[in-house]
């Protein structure tokens, strides 16, 4: 049987999205999706101001793309640059070869859009990929380090000066990182933490200007400068120079870290591929999510522009384009692929663009976030939906992520996501303040667990039957450290059931059962076989599972 490429290229939300939904309504078929990117690993875009201020791990965002794709065989990774598009002969060409396709779906994502600003690429920052977060991480440590030990007042200013440029989402947010990375950094360096100024910078009189709802908008401002942001509204950047940015009044920001995050657009190589562009150089998207004019190109995610027609207000061409979100890219997925399988197979029929957004929220840092939430699944909230502000949007804004992460991933990834957010996040950098955060030495709990191992090896001795047996195997795994963290759930279950039974009520028991509870933190780790055993499965089994994680990847020469 003959095998017909549809390939996605971009392996960003939408071109994963796109490709998995592809791979099941096309399995079976003599199609195979063949997925693109010049990285080989999926990059969680929303999560980078994290990175940059180092709040989780730069891995955290990243899922290898064998992992999502390793259960769809029909699903084939290619790591390589786009070279270009030739229409005509419906090849993609890439640095890894040529690649016929039936379909072709530009998932190519956008970029920093720097309005030709002079001085932006030279000696700014963006923060628009992988790289770039990391870039600024490093950079925003060693600049710091460098202001604490500068004895000349201005060099010293310019240092500890770190700007924002736009305060739309990806401004606020990073602003809002920096807010308590600001502590971290002033106590490494022996600072005041008043010596690290944050400006944030907007061309506009308003800030959060994509906020329809201003209160929003307007609480979201005062908790920044609450905490110290010194916000220069109607302050647009005309030069971004080696130690300071010029304002449009002619005033000079001293700085040595400008992030520029106030525009975005399609990336450059889009314009000579011959599609008709929209604003900011996206690809005219039609009804049916095809690039305008193109019957066998689709374009989804931040490339693609759509003025949906519900969402349009007469006499105002900027409103009702598609968001550049991941709902958005979501949105566009969803409609791009029914209509691919229709194209191919004829089943189905032809799927119109509709938007569907559960909501948004702003996060301003770990503890404070303003949001709407607009619908969950199809039951909406109103016109305008509802408005939520601190804790509670934070929460919403961390479901809105895990329903995301449902979509591309897998429980394993989930499980990482939640522990990253709320219970390996040091410092405090938690909705929950760091109360739920354990970054502790589980070394202290040895002694614990040691006592509580043989006191649940005593009662299974002293017990009949399966209890018996059941109470004497997870006391020899909880005192050689042997799945501890299971055999503590056992026996913290175990101890709760002979309680609630009446079987004891003795001070020991109710001892084992509540401390077997504390010594599901891992504590087998220390001095116990789970040093050896829990890495060793967690790699042997992930690669049996989601197979062997590579730097590049080209199925097709497999």
């Amino acid at each position: 049987m003959a095998t017909k490429n549809i390939v996605v290229v971009g392996a960003g939300y939408s071109g994963v999205f796109t490709a998995r939904k592809l791979a099941k309504r096309l399995k079976g078929t003599d199609y195979q999706i063949v997925l693109v990117d010049r990285h080989s690993f999926f990059t969680y875009m929303t999560e980078l101001h994290e990175v940059a201020t180092k709040r989780v791990e730069p891995k955290h965002i990243q899922l290898d793309l064998r992992t999502l794709f390793v259960r769809q065989p029909n699903v084939k990774i290619v790591t390589a640059n786009l070279e270009g598009v030739d229409k005509d002969a419906k090849i993609v060409k890439t640095s890894e070869g040529d690649i016929a396709y039936e379909k072709l779906v530009l998932a190519t994502g956008g970029t920093t859009n720097t309005f030709g600003t002079p001085g932006v690429e030279e000696y700014g920052f963006t923060l628009w990929s992988f790289e770039e977060a990391v870039k600024l991480r490093a950079h925003i440590e060693k600049v710091i380090r460098e202001g604490a030990m500068e004895l000349d007042p201005a060099k010293r200013e310019a240092k500890l000066r770190i700007a924002v440029v736009g305060s739309g989402f990806t401004g606020v947010e990073l602003a809002g990182e920096l807010i308590e990375q600001r502590r971290e950094l002033a106590e490494a360096n022996n600072l005041d933490e008043s010596e690290i100024k944050i400006d944030v910078i907007e061309a506009a009189p308003t800030i959060l200007n994509m906020l329809a709802n201003r209160k929003l908008a307007d609480k979201g401002e005062q908790y920044m400068i609450n905490h110290g942001i010194n916000l220069r509204k109607s302050a647009g950047v005309v030069e971004v120079k080696e130690s300071a940015a010029v304002l449009k009044d002619g005033t000079e920001v001293p700085t040595e870290t400008l992030v520029w995050t106030a525009g975005v657009k399609a990336k450059e190589q889009g314009s000579l591929w011959g599609l008709e562009q929209g604003p900011a150089g996206r690809f005219m998207a039609d009804d049916y999510s095809r690039a305008k004019g193109e019957e066998d190109i689709y374009v989804v995610g931040d490339v693609a522009a759509y003025q949906e027609p519900a969402r349009t207000v007469a006499d105002n061409p900027r409103s009702g384009w598609t968001p550049q979100t991941v709902e958005g890219g979501e949105s566009a997925a969803n409609t791009a692929v029914p209509n691919i399988v229709y194209d191919l197979t004829g089943k189905g029929s032809r799927k119109a663009f509709k938007g569907h957004y559960q909501g948004y929220a702003v996060s301003i840092g770990a503890h404070y976030t303003v949001g709407i939430a607009e619908q969950f699944g199809s039951m909406k909230f109103g016109k305008n939906g509802i408005p939520l502000t601190g804790f509670f949007a934070n929460m919403f804004k961390h479901v809105i992520n895990l329903y995301f992460f449902t979509q591309i991933t897998s429980g394993y990834h989930i499980f990482h996501y939640m522990m990253d957010e709320f219970f390996r996040t040091p410092n405090g950098r938690t909705p929950f303040f760091g109360w739920t955060s354990r970054m502790g030495n589980v070394l202290w709990s040895l002694p614990l667990r040691i006592v509580v191992g043989i006191l649940w090896i005593q009662a299974g001795a002293a017990l009949n039957g399966g209890v018996g047996v059941l109470a004497s195997l997870v006391g020899w795994l909880i005192t050689f450290g042997l799945f501890t963290s299971l055999a503590s759930f056992v026996a913290f279950v175990t101890g709760l059931v002979m309680l609630i039974a009446g079987q004891s009520v003795a001070g020991s028991a109710i001892l084992m059962t509540f401390a077997s509870l504390a010594l599901m933190n891992g504590a087998g780790r220390t001095v116990g076989l789970d040093y050896w055993v829990v890495p060793f499965l967690e790699k042997s089994l992930g690669r049996s599972l989601y197979g062997k994680h590579e730097s590049r990847y080209n199925d097709l020469k497999k």
